[in-house]
């Protein structure tokens, strides 16, 4: 089942780990929360440290809500919780996008 944006909530940077950003989706019935850590979308959407990576969520945020809703349709959430890694994002040539 995709998923869609959740609009009752926004990306944040998690306060325990600041190298992810949580943000949340829903698959109709629940709230889905997605993990992604920064240096991955870095790495994916080639974003230097200058970029704030709230920024670079927002720029890229279509993007990175379609590999997750392709992620979760191939991983179980059990605990209604997705851990994104690189190999979320690899469908082919990342956009250019900054």
């Amino acid at each position: 089942m995709p998923l869609t944006r959740y609009l009752d909530g926004g990306a944040h940077i998690l306060p325990a780990d600041d190298s992810l950003i949580r943000f949340a989706m829903t698959n109709g019935e629940r709230v889905i929360g997605i993990d992604v850590p920064i240096p991955v979308l870095r790495q994916h959407f080639g974003a230097g440290a200058d970029v704030a990576p709230l920024d670079l969520f927002a720029r890229n945020q279509a993007a990175i809500e379609a590999a997750a809703s392709r992620a979760y349709d191939r991983t179980e959430t059990p605990n209604d919780l997705l851990d994104m890694g690189p190999e979320d994002f690899d469908t082919g040539p990342a956009p250019a996008r900054l």
